[in-house]
């Protein structure tokens, strides 16, 4: 049984932990929250900061909107790894007694015009990393979110949020909080219920960068059974319209040290052997592409078909698949996977120009390769085999 496999089965067993919504919570929060499924306790909660400038304030009453936004957002997640095949698993939190989330109230060192959208990363990161070291054992994983007030001046402001950093970056993601933040906006057709749509479809699919997601889009059939991906256009879709994760996505999630169960001993992203690809091929037959890798030292394969461009922000149309696998021998498996050519939804190409496909190989630490290759449609004659013997560079994380 693959390690993986046993972890989630013993996972199962695991009490699953059913939080009451917290009384002081808003009416519309609590009708929002009222299906919640129970979510399993964490080995490593996610860090959620709230960073201000040494000049500015907290937005009004954030401990209490924001707490209901991240409950929102945790039950997206426990909700489609459940329907994944995942119970109950989503990113842990921490928590105060009341209910509400911990936020670690971070005061930079600068103003907080300093910590513009385009630059301010790095200065931000800087002085989380010194309230870190300065607050032992405080920074409980290695993925933080941090949420900043929206900037106020000629361009933004609590109607036209903006102007602070907003995007995924390694294991940090960064996200923004105005005035009108608050669940009790959601759905409605005004604009404050549109922003909310922008702005939390924004946190949910940074978040998933942060928590090692890169883009993806959904098959022809899953999304027209189940709408928009999170990692795809799902940022402007989530709480309006059908949403979710891909088993693409879902793998990779099992596989991230805040997704872990309470249990999980993993050492998640430290130094093992690079996965050993032995093996792969891929064949046109009728109108299926099919692929076989044959590697060592993975969990999951899963498989990302996109016309070029490939470049970050790029890649929305990387239609989602996963392998199956099947072991080969000396610690080696084979992982195949067909592709309908009639599901790749986005795909532009008629049959005759560039195709890429990205192989994702994840290991069980959580580690991540990624290798790519591109080939013609004109090339492939149906029925051969053609091997793949220099798909092109493997590189490490995505």
């Amino acid at each position: 049984m693959k390690t993986t496999t046993l972890i989630a089965a013993v996972s199962m067993l695991l009490p699953l932990v059913q939080a009451a919504v917290p009384s002081h919570f808003s009416d519309r929060a609590k009708e929002i929250l009222s299906d919640s499924v129970a979510v399993q306790p964490g080995e490593h909660p996610l860090n959620i900061v709230y960073f201000l400038g040494n000049d500015n304030e907290p937005v009004a009453d954030y401990e209490r909107r924001l707490s209901e936004i991240m409950h929102y957002v945790q039950q997206f997640y426990a909700k489609e790894m459940t329907r994944n095949g995942f119970p109950g698993r989503s990113f842990g939190m921490q928590m105060l007694e009341n209910g509400n989330v911990k936020f670690h109230l971070v005061r930079g060192k600068h103003p907080h015009r300093e910590y513009a959208y385009a630059t301010g990363h790095g200065k931000c990161l800087e002085d989380i990393r010194e309230y870190a070291a300065a607050h032992a054992n405080t920074i409980c994983s290695d993925h933080i979110l941090v949420i900043m007030p929206t900037f106020h001046d000629e361009e933004y402001n609590d109607l036209q949020p903006g102007g602070v950093p907003f995007y995924g970056l390694g294991r940090n993601c960064f996200a923004l909080d105005y005035a009108h933040f608050d669940l009790r906006h959601l759905g409605q057709n005004t604009h404050e219920g549109r922003l909310l749509t922008k702005w939390l479809g924004g946190l949910a699919h940074e978040l998933g960068h942060g928590l090692n997601l890169p883009h993806n889009e959904g098959t022809v059939s899953e999304k027209a059974a189940l709408g928009t991906p999170l990692m795809g256009a799902g940022n402007y879709t989530l709480g309006m319209k059908p949403t979710y994760l891909t088993l693409n996505s879902a793998r990779l999630l099992d596989r991230c040290q805040v997704f872990a169960p309470a249990g999980d001993k993993t050492e998640f992203y430290s130094e093992c052997p690079a996965p050993q690809v032995q093996a792969s091929s891929l064949k046109w037959e009728g109108d299926t592409l099919k692929l076989a890798v044959t590697c060592s030292n993975c969990e999951y394969v899963n498989v990302l078909v996109q016309d070029p461009p490939y470049q970050v922000n790029q890649d929305y149309d990387a239609v989602a698949f996963c392998t199956e696998a099947q072991p080969a021998a000396d610690g080696f498996c084979t992982y195949t996977l067909t592709i309908p050519v009639a599901e790749l939804a986005a795909r532009r190409n008629t049959g005759k120009a560039e195709q890429g496909i990205d192989i994702l190989l994840v290991q069980k630490n959580g580690n991540r390769y990624r290798w790519r290759t591109v080939f013609d449609w004109s090339t492939l004659k149906k029925d051969d085999v053609i091997p793949l013997t220099n798909p092109g560079q493997m590189w490490q994380g995505y």
